[in-house]
């Protein structure tokens, strides 16, 4: 800690704590060391009788009033002379006088204006940790924001701001607010660390990626209003307070730009929090932080390893949909936050697959018609898949799923094959790798001859699903659909039940 906080530290002491006569007592003495300063100047330029602004170089080159003049100069060096003006006027002697003395009036309030406006202004006594740390609990993350109490004087009603910056186009930044309210902690004392925690999984941000030394290099925020993530460019963090026994506002405040190394992918160093040095009393004591603070405050912990063990499942047509997800892998609930929009670089959505009705396959499904319950129609009844384009870019969803869930997923989709897509993510996340399901040949095959055979059906239920899942996504996610979505010729709309196919030897 530099020189410059030492002082800094003493007088917030001597506001804060001390009673009135230190504080009386020094600025006695900071007035004396003052005066006795302007004695030795003026002394050096020469007798008093013979001192004038002209003699003393770089004051002035014009004279003054020699009545003020003498009058100050007699008050500033206590030489006690004779402080009349020699002029046969003699309420103008008592006018000097008077002048004389709020002169001497004013120099010291002066002082003292200086010095408490110097100390108590509104000022910045936060020390900041240079990088902001995640914190990692069952694949959620955290931000924790790490800052203490730089000054001697306990701080009280404390409230943070933490903000996100996303870059939405080249001019235009949005704010996504990850906090802006009081921390538990009520008080912050003197050296004592405060970790301040942000959800992130909660509003829609994610970690992308991270280099050899585990600071991340890209985040991105996602929402229902735009069609793909938002590159994280910033965060801002802010602090505001008030000192105890001052009243005096204080506040910090700083940007951490992802480019510059400000978010580490692990924990902090642990500090001790040494609550007996805070709390000590005296003039002279804790003008500097303990040891611990300084040599570990700005470290790291050693970051996580990336984990590319998880699975997560990129859906485009009825796994939009989340209870159509849900029910497929088995989950009894489900929350509309576990499936947060996603964007498949390269690929469009097309009509690329299709079932024939005419075969019925044990623990499989065929459908009838919606009017005709009995009657089973001779169709090829195709279903929505993707297939690569690399002017275009797919909408869904990407939620991660259990081994088990996969493997219910793969029963299920038979006319698919499950290909790892994380390199054509948009952003793909860091602790998995993500698939999705593309047509089989024989699937495609089968497309090809229903369109020939003139028996080619679109089933009105399912596409009336998927229009209705991606609606409830937001106008962005919709228009994706209408517009990445081709519709093959020679198909025909028809309002179809899908019936389910028990297994061999089942009822």
């Amino acid at each position: 800690m530099t020189t410059h906080h030492r002082l800094r530290n003493f007088f917030f002491n001597l506001w804060n704590e001390q009673p009135l006569w230190h504080f009386l007592v020094v600025i006695v003495s900071l007035t004396a060391t003052v005066v006795f300063g302007f004695a030795l100047l003026y002394h050096a330029a020469g007798p008093l009788d013979q001192l004038s602004w002209r003699n003393l170089p770089g004051v002035s080159d014009k004279p003054f009033l020699p009545c003020v003049e003498r009058a100050f100069l007699e008050f500033v060096t206590l030489s006690g002379g004779n402080t009349q003006c020699v002029v046969p006027v003699p309420w103008l002697d008592k006018a000097i006088a008077a002048v004389q003395i709020l002169c001497g009036l004013f120099f010291f309030a002066a002082i003292v204006a200086f010095v408490t406006a110097v100390v108590l202004r509104p000022k910045s006594v936060f020390e900041f940790k240079p990088c902001l740390n995640l914190h990692r609990a069952e694949g959620r993350y955290d931000l924790i924001f790490s800052v203490y109490n730089a000054s001697p004087v306990t701080l009280s009603q404390l409230h943070v701001r933490l903000i996100a910056r996303a870059r939405i186009d080249g001019t235009t930044l949005r704010n996504v607010v990850l906090r802006d309210e009081a921390p538990r902690q009520p008080l912050a004392e003197p050296y004592i660390p405060l970790r301040i925690r942000a959800p992130l999984d909660d509003l829609g941000i994610a970690v992308n990626g991270v280099d050899a030394q585990g600071f991340v290099t890209s985040a991105s925020v996602r929402s229902e209003r735009d069609p793909q993530p938002l590159p994280i460019e910033e965060i801002y963090a802010e602090i505001r307070g008030v000192m105890l026994g001052i009243e005096q506002p204080v506040q910090g405040a700083l940007r951490y730009c992802l480019s510059e190394k400000a978010l580490f992918h692990g924990r902090h160093r642990s500090v001790d929090s040494d609550y007996p040095y805070a709390r000590r009393k005296g003039l002279f004591r804790r003008l500097t932080p303990p040891g611990d603070i300084v040599r570990a405050f700005h470290l790291n912990a050693p970051p996580w390893a990336t984990q590319a063990d998880k699975i997560y499942v990129f859906g485009f047509g009825s796994l939009v949909d989340p209870a159509s997800f849900s029910r497929t892998i088995g989950r009894d609930a489900w929350l509309l936050e576990d499936f947060p929009l996603a964007t498949l670089k390269g690929h469009k959505r097309v009509w690329g697959v299709a079932m024939d009705n005419r075969v019925s396959l044990p623990g499989y499904k065929h459908y009838v018609r919606a009017d005709m319950p009995d009657s089973v129609p001779a169709v090829h009844v195709c279903f929505l898949d993707v297939a690569p384009d690399a002017s275009q870019q797919v909408v869904g969803v990407l939620v991660a799923v259990s081994e088990e869930e996969f493997a219910r997923l793969k029963q299920r989709e038979r006319n698919y094959e499950a290909v790892d897509v994380t390199a054509a993510m948009a952003h793909p996340p860091l602790d998995g790798r993500v698939f999705t399901f593309k047509g089989l040949d024989e699937a495609k095959a089968r497309l090809d001859a229903g369109r020939a055979a003139g028996t080619l059906v679109i089933n009105t239920a399912y596409q009336t699903q998927v229009e209705c899942a991606y609606r409830t996504r937001g106008k962005a996610a919709f228009d994706n659909y209408r517009e990445a979505t081709e519709i093959p010729d020679g198909v025909a709309l028809v309002a179809l039940k899908m019936v389910r196919v028990p297994e061999a030897g089942g009822s």
